[in-house]
């Protein structure tokens, strides 16, 4: 019995496009689209209502994938192709993305404090690791002791979204 190679994603499939043209306006789509899927997550991540509960993930998912997306909006502005974005050299890493977007000028251009990179650095772990999206029953017995400050977090993706919305929506 053979064994087919795994089919990529939608995403995948679709990262190719990178332009579209309507009426001879032309958009890149990476940049703008990545800052619009942000801009969403966060507005989610701010308009949830306090958690009841000493530790409620989704705050902080949102929070992340926002930053995420912000940092992957960032690369493609600076000549990132979706298709790049898409594949495992990133993949949901957020110091990697971080890492890359500073040899891009991120840290010159959108300054952010070294507490809040610091919180970022936390989440990454929790992040990568699907901490935030599935229940971990030996960080919850451990009180989840890397968590981040969600307050900081949501501020990085504030800093962020606000910074690169000129830029996304104005790529050529």
């Amino acid at each position: 019995m053979t064994t087919q190679p795994p089919r990529p994603s939608r995403a995948k499939q679709f990262a190719a496009i990178e332009r579209i043209s309507v009426f001879g306006a032309v958009a890149r789509m990476g940049p703008v689209g990545l800052w619009q899927y942000a801009d969403a997550y966060k507005r989610a991540a701010e308009t949830l209502p306090a958690p009841e509960v000493p530790y409620e993930p989704v705050r902080y998912y949102l929070a992340c994938d926002a930053i995420e997306l912000c940092l992957k909006a960032y690369l493609s502005v600076h000549g990132a192709t979706m298709l790049d974005l898409a594949e495992n050299a990133y993949g949901h890493n957020l110091d990697r993305l971080l890492a890359a977007a500073d040899q891009r000028g991120l840290s010159a251009a959108i300054p952010l404090p070294a507490e809040h990179r610091a919180e970022v650095h936390k989440a990454a772990d929790y992040y990568a690791g699907k901490l935030f999206e599935y229940p971990a029953v030996g960080e919850a017995i451990r009180a989840y002791p890397g968590l981040p400050n969600i307050d900081s977090l949501l501020e990085v993706a504030r800093i962020l979204v606000t910074a690169l919305a000129e830029p996304c929506l104005n790529a050529q």
